[in-house]
């Protein structure tokens, strides 16, 4: 079953080029992807799940004091500590095979988007009722996915009565924000073990082979690695942004992520950092010819551009939308954005031999 899921994950992101692709720019011998998939391995998927796994800690220890000894300082460690693990997740979060995949570790991560605000009204309601399975970790893992993440988290310490949590006045509450704590250092450490040398993801991701589910040849392992990077900026760009940009006077920005901690932009240049991390952790550039190497300085220049214009947007994301500048900023992120992936579509992606004649992306 779970080379199975494996298979399902990786068809979601492999994919060849667009009708754009430079086909005259194929070397002559496919390149050897099994450098390429050691170092994202050891050099980005192993470091940012450790590091994951740490930031959950950090986070549980902190809200563990705040529900021991209640007080403001305590209030605002717990969400400092929710802000650092929050921006590591969006690191890591597009990089969607192996253990991610299976018993919906994504989702129970973070469930967005919640477009029937699905999450909210069953955390609204297990807070009314003091359900007492939810300030069980392990009773809670067998819950809805919408009850046991990022988002959970959110509301409890963030959203509309969450200041009471400065006080003795709210211990559930405490309790249910530990337990989801809890629960998300379990998720990790899964996401970590599940990673371990000698694991099925590990030993199916450095090895390209006829009979092997994740991907038979070096075209397909690169084709994931560009496909996540790919499928990570749509995602950013469509979703993320896409969420609450809309028409002037059409925004909605109660619809974006982390709005009610203003996160949302900050996670989303940490979302687009973490795509960079992949490309140079991956040293994808090794598989150029030696003439288009100097591709992989153009592609991390677009990454800087988007980080640096998503990292200015600083302030209240209803303050950003109503005003024209930042407007006009927010519009030109989604476009550099657009500029990353035509680099890595059709300029990377040709370059290394990646001309199958599909495409990774939705073809803009």
């Amino acid at each position: 079953m779970m080379r199975i899921r494996y298979l399902l994950a990786t068809m979601a992101l492999l994919g060849g080029l667009s009708p754009e692709a430079r086909a005259q720019n194929v070397p002559a011998v496919m390149p050897d992807a099994e450098p390429v998939l050691a170092d994202t391995l050891n050099s980005y998927i192993r470091p940012s799940y450790d590091a994951l796994a740490s930031g959950f800690e950090v986070l549980e220890k902190a809200t563990a004091e705040l529900c021991e000894t209640p007080s403001d300082v305590a209030l605002s460690e717990a969400r400092s500590a929710y802000g650092k693990s929050t921006l590591t997740w969006s690191r890591i979060e597009w990089f969607r095979t192996g253990p991610a995949m299976a018993n919906n570790r994504l989702e129970r991560i973070l469930f967005y988007p919640d477009r029937k605000s699905t999450g909210l009204k069953q955390v609204q309601r297990a807070l009314g009722r003091e359900d007492v399975e939810v300030v069980s970790p392990d009773l809670l893992a067998s819950k809805s996915v919408a009850m046991q993440g990022l988002g959970a988290y959110e509301f409890l310490v963030f959203g509309k009565g969450s200041g009471a949590l400065a006080t003795d006045q709210a211990p559930f509450r405490c309790a249910f924000a530990d337990s989801v704590a809890s629960n998300l250092i379990t998720i990790a450490g899964e996401l970590q073990q599940g990673w371990e040398e000698g694991t099925p993801a590990a030993t199916l991701f450095v090895k390209p082979a006829t009979d092997n589910p994740l991907f038979r040849d070096d075209t397909e392992a690169l084709n994931l690695v560009l496909g996540t990077m790919v499928h990570g900026l749509e995602a950013i760009r469509d979703i993320r942004i896409g969420s609450f940009l809309r028409e002037p006077g059409m925004d909605r920005p109660k619809s974006a992520v982390y709005r009610r901690s203003g996160l949302t932009m900050d996670s989303i240049a940490a979302g687009l950092q973490g795509l960079e991390d992949l490309f140079n952790a991956s040293g994808i550039e090794q598989v150029l010819p030696e003439q288009d190497r100097d591709l992989a300085d153009q592609v991390r220049f677009e990454f800087d551009q988007s980080i640096r214009t998503a990292q200015s947007l600083d302030g209240p994301l209803q303050d950003l939308l109503a005003d024209e500048t930042s407007r006009k900023r927010l519009a030109y992120l989604k476009l550099s954005i657009r500029f990353i992936i035509q680099r890595l579509n059709n300029e990377i992606a040709p370059a290394a031999g990646l001309v199958a004649g599909f495409s990774f992306g939705d073809g803009d």
